[in-house]
């Protein structure tokens, strides 16, 4: 089978990202674009267009339209996906050799451009969930003890960087982690990527959007959490913080000089879809049937951990000893396709369209897994093998680009690592370059292998000493 046959291939149900669920939810004006001539669409920057960074076009009045209508001192759309937009937005914040302070569960994107534009990374770990594995949201008191960690004079950073909400859906309050970075005088950039229709939902009692909340960068995944097409992403910024012509160079450095006009459209029309009443009150409608979905599943005894996005049901398939890689393969194998599979949950995002029949199938499915699955041991999540605040041991461009060698992960012990070592889904690296693998941090990767293919027989290059 090709690429080309298997994309027409039918899923019992589509429960992953992008979240319009294979067109279902798609805005209606990209849909009748998509029905011309295949390829009738696919033009080059034509003055009409213009570009993300040109004054006049199409592009620049929908950028403006947004920015004027959310507050922003400007938006600037990508085709890149929020990678892209986010580096772009590091490196408008930080000059090499400056630092940056970020959370363990950063995006790899981040750690990638840090070793390419050498900008220093210190880590604060974060609030850790011992019975599922996942990192609980950020506090403004946990924010404030990692900050009496740092001594701000000496580091010298010139910015942080929050994530909010995480993969799974974890969210808190934005507001005053960004007041207390404002009173340093440090830039926060907030990846938002999966949280991008916050924005519209401010009265269904959801996290408040780090745009509201006055965040000076905010990057939405346009096709995670709205209905755009994959590698769509917007970047807002605000405040004075941020200098604007640094921002301007650094999108310019690394997005395409061919930027495909259909994403551009998508990047318009997933934002102006929010914009029309008649839709929001659609899409809105869709968020509250997906609390009602939860709150039924957890009346059925289903094992759902609770997080703050609605659209994403979180299954702990480890109370019954299954990991959720062997999980994932059940509902793959029987058509519903969820979204993420880790040690000990499995994460299915609900998207956009109507999810009607997803519940009665998803409850069929769970319990044929348990007739199916053999009584196992619980499994064991290890405990964060990190600091509250720690840096790589060596500068971590200067470990990217080091002589390395490559060994078994198993010989690792002690070693330097001149690598990522980053499983996809989530992308969430567990080591980064220059960092030491320690007896602690060796032990927690090789528990995660005993689930995660990914992980399996790996071999990480180290720095030859």
């Amino acid at each position: 089978m090709s690429i080309s046959s298997f994309l027409t291939k039918k899923f019992l149900k589509s429960l992953f990202f992008p979240a319009h669920n294979r067109g279902a939810a798609l805005p209606k004006r990209l849909v009748k674009l998509l029905k011309k001539q295949p390829g009738y669409w696919d033009l080059p920057e034509l003055p009409e267009i213009g570009s993300t960074l040109s004054q006049s076009g199409f592009i620049a009045k929908a950028q403006r339209t947004f920015s004027k209508k959310f507050g922003a001192k400007g938006c600037f759309f990508g085709v890149n996906g929020a990678s892209g937009l986010i580096q772009s937005a590091v490196i408008a914040m930080a000059n090499p050799g400056e630092t940056i302070l970020m959370p363990r569960n950063v995006h790899i994107s981040v750690i990638k451009i840090c070793a390419m534009q050498n900008i220093q990374p210190i880590f604060f770990d974060l609030d850790f969930s011992l019975a599922n594995g996942h990192y609980k949201p950020i506090t403004k008191n946990w924010l404030e003890n990692v900050f009496k960690k740092i001594n701000f004079d000496k580091e010298k950073i010139v910015g942080v960087i929050l994530v909010s909400p995480s993969y799974h859906g974890y969210a808190g309050d934005l507001g005053p982690l960004i007041d207390l970075c404002h009173k340093k005088n440090l830039p926060v950039l907030v990846d938002e990527a999966h949280g991008s229709y916050f924005l519209f939902c401010e009265n269904l009692n959801l996290p408040k959007s780090a745009l509201i909340s006055n965040a000076d960068l905010v990057v939405h995944s346009l096709h995670k959490s709205l209905n755009g097409l994959t590698q769509t992403a917007a970047l807002w910024y605000k405040g004075d913080l941020i200098n604007e012509q640094n921002l301007i160079k650094s999108i310019d450095l690394l997005q395409t000089t061919s930027p495909s006009s259909l994403l551009l459209s998508s990047c318009e029309e997933s934002i102006k879809d929010w914009l029309i009443k008649e839709n929001l009150s659609k899409y809105q409608k869709r968020i509250l049937e997906a609390k009602n979905i939860y709150k039924k599943l957890i009346q059925k005894n289903i094992p759902l951990i609770e997080t703050q996005d609605p659209l994403k049901i979180v299954l702990n398939t480890s109370k019954f000893g299954i990991d959720g890689f062997t999980a994932d393969k059940f509902f793959y194998k029987n058509g519903l396709i969820a979204e993420l599979p880790e040690m000990t949950t499995l994460t299915f995002c609900l998207g956009f369209a109507n999810q009607k029949d997803f519940l009665n199938l998803f409850e069929k499915l769970w319990n044929k897994l348990l007739l199916n699955s053999k009584k196992l041991k619980k499994i064991q999540v290890l405990q964060s093998p990190f600091n509250l605040v720690e840096a790589p041991e060596i500068q971590i461009g200067v470990a990217w680009r080091s002589e390395t060698r490559s060994i078994p992960f198993s010989q690792s012990l002690n070693k330097i690592s001149g690598d990522i070592i980053c499983p996809y889904p989530p992308g969430i690296p567990l080591l980064v370059p220059g960092e030491k693998i320690d007896i602690d941090r060796f032990n927690w990767i090789n528990n995660q292998s005993l689930c995660n293919k990914d992980l399996l027989n790996l071999n990480i290059r180290v720095i030859k000493t």
